[in-house]
């Protein structure tokens, strides 16, 4: 009875255990070889880490180490290993001269000898004998130990603290602030865009430029340098569109809207608005029919006033004032109230040119706090690490102290002796410095008595020369302007009378020194306290006006600042 025959296929599973061993032991030589390149791009990024400052250095670092398994596990179940490449190999391993591999060839022609069945016969009773374990692991072992310290170099620049971390949570704090800057930003664009009071034109184009540096600061990658640069062009842009005369004329017409009620007798407001002194002008305009005669001549003279007080910050306004009056003054009804609602119209155009500085100034004040903000961040982590270096130190100093006092109190009781003698001395010398001191203080007792002497002398040319300068003040007084009227006196902090400055000469011949007080003689001059209260009033108005033009201050204390001189007014 013959044996039976053998199928390729039975020869193949016989060899699929020998697959899987060699796919093995391929991976782990495979693995071993390359370990060493993913542990330097490793290391090579922790130095590059502890040069510049990268964000997530640690998952950077690992990397390339993951990407190194992914690619040993795909090499492991991907890689193609065909059955005669399983045999050949099998055969070179256990050196059975071609065996499997002969089979497998001849396995695969379509005739059939009685030859081949017997070659096929023996290489299956060959694989029947095969084990995985007679396939040896090889391991590259030179490589692998490179990969093993590039590794453990690696792990220890991760455990040790890195210079540039610092650096970056200051990067961190920056990419926050301007994150929330640009929100602030967004949410002043929202505000403008619900302002009536601004002109299409003015409001798209602020919306512009807001949406511009929203855009900026929202792609920031945390370069403070880059968003204070944002910042400051973004300012320059609006600081542009301000104008110098913006808060004198608002200062102007105000002033006017309060006079408009005035002369209306209505109740006059702490600080008028703008829209009060267009609504002001307009019910002029609509009264000026049911006034006498004598009623327009005063209305004309007042406006002529107000034309004139207008002239410098409000020309357009002035203008129509004077028109105004000069159009009363003819009877010309008709042509009054048409000047009276073109200098409406004025105010309504400077109260819009007012919206728009307003509104500028507000960005303007919000870039500002934002760059503060950005200033300001990431600036709270290096105190903290200044902190806490000083802290070792102070600890250190302490502990190097200590071990000083140690060593002093192991001297020998020498010092305790010599410490003894100084301290006889030193009472010695105790005795005799109290004796100087009462010497002293006796010398003192005399130089007092001889200032009390010369202050009493002092004291009496003083009295003598306030009750001189008292009668100077008062006949001025009576040769200037009448009581009645307001005057501006310099604040003085307690309420007190300055008092009066004296520049002494030199020595004459006897040795004192030579005093004189100067007069005026001018009869009827006016003194620096005499000068007329509105005229200071309207110079430090006008000054305060200015300097809140050329400098970009917060609308809010603006307002404070117009709020104090509206209350000074009489």
């Amino acid at each position: 009875m013959s044996a039976p025959s053998v199928t390729v296929e039975q020869l193949r599973q016989r060899l699929r255990p020998m697959a899987l061993r060699l796919r093995l032991r391929d991976t782990i030589w495979f693995a071993s070889s390359t370990l060493w390149i993913a542990a330097l791009l490793s290391l090579l990024m922790q130095i590059a880490g502890r040069l510049w400052p990268i964000a997530g250095l640690i998952w950077i670092s690992l990397m390339p180490l993951a990407l190194w398994a992914l690619i040993v596990v795909g090499y492991l179940i991907l890689r193609p290993l065909p059955p005669l490449r399983v045999a050949q190999r099998v055969d070179a391993l256990l050196d059975a001269r071609e065996r499997l591999a002969t089979a497998l060839e001849l396995g695969q022609r379509a005739e059939r000898t009685l030859l081949i069945e017997l070659q096929q016969r023996d290489a299956y009773a060959f694989a029947a004998t095969l084990n995985p374990r007679l396939v040896p692991i090889q391991i590259n072992r030179q490589p692998l130990m490179v990969a093993l310290v590039l590794i453990v170099a690696a792990f220890v620049l991760i455990m040790t603290p890195n210079p540039q971390t610092q650096a970056l949570e200051e990067r961190a704090a920056v990419r926050e602030a301007t994150q929330q800057a640009a929100v602030q930003i967004a949410e002043l664009r929202q505000e403008l865009a619900q302002n009536q009071m601004l002109s299409p034109e003015e409001r798209a184009a602020l919306d512009a430029e807001l949406a511009e540096l929203q855009r900026r600061l929202e792609q920031n990658p945390g370069n403070r340098e880059e968003a204070l640069a944002d910042l400051s062009t973004a300012e320059a842009r609006l600081q542009q569109r301000l104008l110098s005369d913006t808060e004198a004329q608002r200062a102007a017409l105000e002033r006017l809207a309060r006079n408009l009620q005035a002369l209306e007798n209505q109740q006059q407001s702490g600080r008028p608005t703008l829209g009060q002194a267009e609504d002001a002008l307009r019910q002029l305009a609509q009264r000026i029919e049911n006034m006498t005669p004598e009623e327009r001549a005063q209305l004309a003279q007042q406006l002529r006033q107000e034309a004139q007080q207008l002239q410098q910050n409000a020309p357009q306004t002035a203008q129509a004032l004077q028109q105004a009056a000069d159009a009363l003054q003819q009877n010309d009804v008709q042509q009054a109230q048409q000047a009276l609602d073109q200098a409406a119209q004025s105010v309504r155009q400077a109260r819009q040119q007012q919206a728009t500085q307003q509104a500028a100034q507000q960005a303007i004040a919000q870039i500002q706090e934002e760059r503060q903000s950005i200033v300001q961040s990431g600036q709270r982590q290096v105190q903290q690490g200044q902190q806490q270096g000083q802290q070792q130190g102070q600890q250190g100093q302490q502990q190097g102290q200590q071990g000083q006092q140690g060593q002093q109190g192991q001297q020998p009781g020498q010092q305790q002796g010599q410490q003894g003698q100084q301290g006889q001395q030193g009472q010695q010398q105790g005795q005799q410095g109290q004796q100087g001191q009462q010497q002293g203080q006796q010398g003192q007792q005399g130089q007092q008595q001889g200032q009390q002497g010369q202050q009493g002398q002092q004291q009496g040319q003083q009295g003598q020369e306030q009750s001189g300068n008292a009668q100077n003040l008062a006949t001025g007084r009576e040769a200037g302007i009448g009581s009645s009227d307001l005057v501006y006196q310099p604040f003085t902090p307690d309420g007190r009378p300055r008092n009066i400055e004296r520049i002494q000469g030199q020595q004459g011949e006897g040795g004192q020194t030579q005093i004189q007080q100067g007069q005026m003689d001018v009869p009827g001059g006016i003194s620096p306290l005499q000068t007329p209260y509105q005229q200071v009033l309207r110079d430090y108005q006008q000054a305060a006006g200015e300097a809140l033009d050329q400098s970009a201050i917060p609308p809010h204390l603006k307002d404070y600042v117009r709020n104090y001189f509206s209350r000074l007014e009489p």
